[in-house]
């Protein structure tokens, strides 16, 4: 702009100067004297002589100040940090910077008519091509991030900017090397991404511990229910007993009344009538002798029956198998209930507390077979080996139910396992409606 307003202002001062000159010699001329003239003349032509020089010197204090700009443009084009590069509609390098020529990789001659989209990675070529197009359409400034591949050398990834020319069809690109940025971003994305995933596994380790915890309260609280339950049964488990004791005692002192008593009362009025009048008692009909020792055997009968039924002694006196055919027999006398013993196996031996305590377990069976099965047929079968002892028990009758197996006062079948369960056995009740009941039991035997 400075050019243009010298340029115009320089002719307006010599049409001034010339303007002035006019009118000082059409006013002077006549009292000028040809000497006078010529001076003046000559002074004109020095004095335009003098406005030429510096004329010249002005035009060329332009033209190293232009010379200047135009190079500390040019260093500041080529050795910008940035590549600049001058493209046209198809994308050919037209003139680019030191900068831009080392993004590529080859020296500017080689790069100068090239195709600018050789040298994008063929994954963000398309992307760069749509790029440039918006970039001639719009006349706006367009960005895109491409990624340059280079033979020899790692993948860059550059920053583009570009804006078109209004008149020579041109693009003016700028690009920056953003491959360090990217890098960072990578790290900083791996980083939040093992972040998230130290999160997730801890949130999941977290989420188990919590059910985990959970799980043990209710284990907890399902056992604090099992405990409460197990001591309501065992209380009415002690009451039962207390019973059983009560109704034993009363049993074993009916016995012992009713037939104990009895015979020593017996026993007493014949020693009386024999001590009052020994002389009339002794007869062939009736000797006191004979009689006096019938009475005694039975008293033995009932005291044996007595311990009989507080401590059986079949089992250490016989054997668990003779023992156990015994008590069949005697319940298939005594109920009429029809009993099949079958030993598959007896190979075994065991200890006398074990026995007896198998002899209960089969007596408690028998004894709810008769009081509340209905049954007329009993299955026994029997294998003892060296290690185990098992046996089943089948009946005919009418089938125990699930509640009455799993029922709290079921006392007969909860003395049944607690004696299996002290042995260390598992016993098993399977009732079918009117179809009957099956107990197994099995026990391990220590030698």
């Amino acid at each position: 702009m400075k050019k243009n307003s010298k340029r115009y202002d320089e002719p307006t001062l010599r049409q001034k100067a010339e303007d002035s000159l006019k009118n000082k010699s059409f006013e002077a001329g006549p009292h000028l004297s040809k000497a006078d003239a010529l001076k003046l003349i000559h002074e004109l032509q020095v004095y335009q002589e003098e406005l030429k020089m510096q004329n010249d010197e002005l035009e060329h204090a332009k033209k190293q100040i232009a010379e200047s700009a135009a190079s500390k443009y040019t260093q500041l084009y080529d050795f910008a940090p940035s590549g600049y590069f001058t493209l046209d509609r198809n994308g050919e390098i037209i003139m680019l910077n030191i900068s831009g020529a080392n993004l590529l990789g080859h020296e500017r001659s080689i790069l100068l008519n090239t195709v600018f989209g050789y040298y994008i990675s063929e994954e963000t070529r398309p992307k760069f091509k749509s790029f440039l197009s918006k970039a001639f359409e719009s006349n706006l400034k367009e960005t895109c991030e491409v990624e340059l591949s280079v033979k020899g050398r790692e993948t860059t990834y550059v920053h583009l900017s570009a804006i078109a020319s209004e008149d020579d069809g041109e693009c003016l690109l700028s690009a920056v090397d953003i491959s360090e940025q990217k890098q960072a971003e990578e790290i900083l994305f791996q980083s939040e991404k093992r972040l998230q995933k130290e999160v997730k596994d801890r949130t999941q380790e977290l989420e188990n511990l919590n059910l985990s915890i959970l799980s043990e309260l209710i284990k907890r609280k399902s056992s604090q229910k099992l405990l409460k339950k197990s001591l309501h049964d065992y209380k009415l488990l002690y009451a039962y007993l207390q019973k059983v004791r009560e109704d034993e005692r009363l049993s074993i002192a009916r016995i012992i009344h009713d037939d104990l008593a009895q015979l020593l009362s017996t026993m007493k009025i014949e020693l009386i009538s024999w001590k009052e009048k020994p002389e009339t008692q002794k007869s062939k009909l009736h000797d006191p002798v004979d009689s006096l020792l019938r009475l005694v055997e039975q008293c033995m009968n009932a005291v044996t029956s007595i311990i009989v039924e507080l401590r059986p002694v079949l089992p250490g006196n016989m054997g668990l198998i003779p023992a156990v055919k015994h008590l069949f027999s005697e319940f298939q006398k005594r109920t009429g209930i029809t009993c099949d013993i079958r030993i598959q196996e007896d190979n075994f031996s065991i200890d006398n507390e074990s026995a007896y305590a198998i002899y209960r377990v089969i007596q408690e069976a028998l004894t709810n077979i008769r009081n509340h099965s209905q049954a007329t047929y009993v299955t026994v079968k029997i294998s003892g080996t060296p290690s185990s002892f098992s046996i089943t028990l089948k009946d005919n009758g009418i089938g125990v139910s699930n509640e009455k197996i799993n029922d709290h006062r079921s006392f007969g079948i909860i003395g049944m396992r607690e004696r299996i369960a002290g042995m260390k056995g598992s016993i098993t009740f399977k009732g079918i409606q009117g179809k009957g009941t099956t107990v197994h039991f099995k026990v391990p035997i220590s030698n």
